[in-house]
């Protein structure tokens, strides 16, 4: 009876989570116990705590970006579908700060991320080699493999989102992997956010630290993603038109021993309404002119871009090109950055340097060219003291007949090596002329004018896309000007003679309505830019140079009625184009400039 009493006892209190075990004759009582499971990752507040979301231009996000700008520390949520095979992230870095050629476009890369456990890794995607069909596809997948770039600790996963990852770690601590040796952050907990902006497609992150050697720098990343335009079709390239390419090896074609697969670098311009003979385009190319442009010179330089909409008007396009003028005292477009690249602009630098360069980015897959950023340098306007003072005067003797250098013996105040030299110099030259000694300038027949076209090496290093760096027509335009000054230096004694004599007051008040630029006349330097500038443009669209254009006409038919102010003097503005000086080819002095 006691055994059946307890078994029912046990029966009954087992609604109430306890039970009796009975050993030996002994009623014991067990409780039980609910274990919790430790999360994976902590919460997203506890993660982000202290920090502030920026806030999206957009309704949807590329990239959560957080920033704590006491001490520069930023966090950001990767896309939700960073992990699947067709999304792709193009990440385009810019030295925007600290540099000589800041602003210049630098490397780009095309990866993807993938994820290990509580890590993810960066990797970049090989597309030098692929194949055409399904089996060598596989060949090539197994054999030129991918490259890892660097790898992150996951803080935490957002629920139905992405990783969250350390964006200061990736983006300042691994800066030598996108920026190259030299750009390796020695300070990195020296951080200043300079821009942290989020959009639908793209963020936007710029930092200044402190780079080796300790100067500061900023250094700008612009986060996309890169999908193509809908409708976009990849076109082979053609031998016979001087394009930029995109290339890679095609290990699946057999009918030739050339592997290689080329692509013409290009937009996507289509017409709006294709039957019209003249459309607007579905989505104009849109260039903005930096701030830091002189407003003297906006106009050529605009005038310099929008010459290329004669070229589309032969193809059914209408205003394929617009321009936009970025100004800080109307505030009017400051709120675009020049590295990002939704926008292309047209960026002017002061930095005592003869250089402009026309680089774009284009998707490394099909050769869509996707942002172009032009940049102009004030070297050829302003830095001309070299050649004006050195060069310039060994062109001049070059060729003097004896007599002619007797008679500057006797005369040197008119020598060239006395007119073009610096003020404080012309005594002590004219002295030395005169008593026939030894010139501060050596070698005059020996003077060896280097012609200026291609480099071995014409590029950019470490992109995936356009490479063309080694343009040098800034440099062609720096020895036209030179060129001028030499000339407006000769003339300018013998302007001031006639006018003791004469003292034509219609001359004067001609000669005043011409508007001098920098020591120069308008009417020269401003077509020269705009030149220039439209060069540079040719470059963005995909354009290589062409060094055969400049001969269709002789200097003759340059310098005559038919041509001036009616007819471009050569055949491609993506020549080296050099100044039209009338020095012997009859009494008309042509334009100038294209």
């Amino acid at each position: 009876m006691l055994f059946r009493r307890l078994t029912t006892t046990a029966i009954c209190s087992f609604s109430i989570c306890c039970c009796f075990l009975i050993f030996g004759g002994q009623v014991t009582a067990q409780t039980s116990t609910t274990t919790k499971t430790k999360p994976e990752f902590p919460s997203l507040e506890s993660v982000t705590k202290g920090y502030t979301e920026v806030k999206s231009a957009d309704k949807k996000t590329f990239m959560r970006v957080w920033k704590r700008e006491k001490d520069g520390q930023m966090l950001a949520e990767l896309p939700k579908d960073f992990a699947s095979p067709s999304h792709r992230q193009f990440i385009a870095t810019t030295i925007s700060g600290g540099v000589i050629f800041a602003g210049l476009q630098t490397d780009d890369y095309y990866v993807y991320w993938k994820r290990f456990g509580k890590r993810v890794a960066l990797i970049q995607e090989n597309l030098n080699i692929r194949g055409s069909d399904e089996e060598s596809k596989a060949s090539v997948k197994r054999i030129f493999t991918d490259r890892v770039l660097l790898e992150l600790p996951i803080l935490t996963v957002v629920p139905r989102g992405g990783p969250v990852i350390d964006l200061d770690s990736l983006l300042v601590q691994n800066a030598s992997v996108f920026f190259g040796g030299r750009n390796r952050v020695t300070r990195p907990n020296l951080i200043t956010i300079k821009e942290a902006k989020c959009f639908a497609e793209n963020t936007e992150i710029a930092v200044e630290v402190p780079v080796s050697g300790g100067n500061l720098q900023t250094l700008h990343y612009s986060i996309s993603s890169i999908k193509g335009t809908p409708g976009y079709k990849p076109r082979k390239a053609d031998q016979r038109i001087g394009y930029f390419t995109t290339s890679y090896d095609d290990y699946g074609k057999y009918e030739s021993d050339d592997t290689t697969v080329r692509f013409i670098n290009r937009w996507m311009l289509e017409k709006r309404d294709s039957k019209l003979k003249l459309s607007p385009p579905k989505q104009p190319i849109v260039f903005y002119i930096e701030h830091t442009t002189p407003v003297r010179y906006r106009r050529w330089v605009r005038q310099g871009i929008l010459n290329w909409n004669k070229a589309f008007e032969k193809i059914g396009i209408l205003d394929a090109i617009e321009v936009r003028q970025q100004d800080k005292q109307t505030n009017q477009h400051m709120d675009k950055d020049p590295e990002d690249v939704q926008y292309n602009f047209v960026r002017w630098l002061n930095n005592n340097i003869s250089t402009a360069i026309g680089p774009s980015r284009v998707n490394p897959k099909t050769g869509e060219i996707l942002d172009a950023d032009i940049v102009l340098t004030d070297g050829w306007i302003r830095v001309f003291e070299d050649q004006f003072d050195k060069l310039m005067p060994k062109i001049a003797m070059q060729g003097m007949s004896p007599e002619s250098i007797a008679w500057f013996a006797e005369h040197p105040n008119w020598d060239p090596r006395v007119r073009m030299a610096p003020p404080s110099d012309r005594e002590f030259i004219a002295r030395s002329i005169a008593h026939k000694a030894q010139m501060p300038y050596t070698g005059l027949d020996k003077l060896q004018t280097k012609l200026m076209g291609d480099e071995p090496n014409d590029g950019l290093l470490n992109r995936t896309s356009q490479t063309n760096g080694a343009c040098m027509a800034a440099e062609g335009k720096g020895m036209d000007v030179a060129t001028m000054r030499m000339e407006l230096a000769f003339l300018d004694k013998e302007k001031k003679d006639k006018k003791k004599k004469k003292k034509d007051k219609d001359d004067e008040n001609e000669e005043d309505k011409e508007q001098m630029l920098d020591g120069m006349p308008e009417s020269f330097i401003g077509p020269l830019l705009a030149d220039l500038v439209c060069h540079e443009v040719g470059h963005t669209l995909g354009l290589r140079h062409n060094f055969k254009a400049s001969s269709i006409y002789d200097l003759e038919t340059m310098n005559s009625k038919k041509l001036k102010g009616k007819k471009p003097f050569a055949g491609s503005v993506m020549d080296y184009i050099p100044t039209n000086f009338n020095f012997e080819a009859g009494d008309i002095q042509g334009d100038y400039a294209m």
